[in-house]
């Protein structure tokens, strides 16, 4: 026993690779001598972190990750519609150019028709009435 006693303040193997330093436990419920008559040994102030406590850790930083990508997302994807948006207001404004151009072409084509006719003496009762027509929609008589 008195072997024992000796050896027992020696430091261990797994101590001297970074084992059981901060308890100084052997993982016997026996306490120490050097325990019970109240030693000067400071034990580890870090302890290592739980199960539960390194799970909860590592959901949070996923959750985190995951947010940060959706974020991401979410302006890429605000970014990506209001280029869509200035996209159709330019088709808009160009189909609107397109129908005003149309306009003035149809009307340069009544008024070249309606001088055609006009220029003429004899009409015929049908060229008489286009005329009546044309000069209707173009002049509102």
């Amino acid at each position: 026993m008195v072997e024992w006693h000796t050896l027992s303040d020696q430091p261990s193997y797994g101590s001297q690779i970074g084992g059981n330093t901060g308890s100084r436990s052997s993982g016997s419920k026996r306490s120490h001598k050097s325990d019970a008559c109240g030693s000067n040994y400071v034990g580890s102030s870090a302890r290592p972190m739980g199960r539960e406590a390194a799970k909860n850790k590592g959901k949070k930083k996923s959750k985190e990750a995951a947010l940060e990508v959706v974020d991401n997302e979410w302006v890429e994807f605000k970014q990506f519609k209001e280029k869509e948006l200035e996209r159709l207001d330019k088709i808009a404004l160009m189909q609107l150019e397109i129908n005003q151009l149309m306009k003035e072409r149809t009307h340069t084509k009544k008024m070249k028709m309606y001088l055609k006719l006009s220029s003429k003496e004899h009409l015929d009762d049908r060229k008489k009435e286009m005329l009546g027509k044309l000069g209707q929609e173009l002049f509102g008589n």
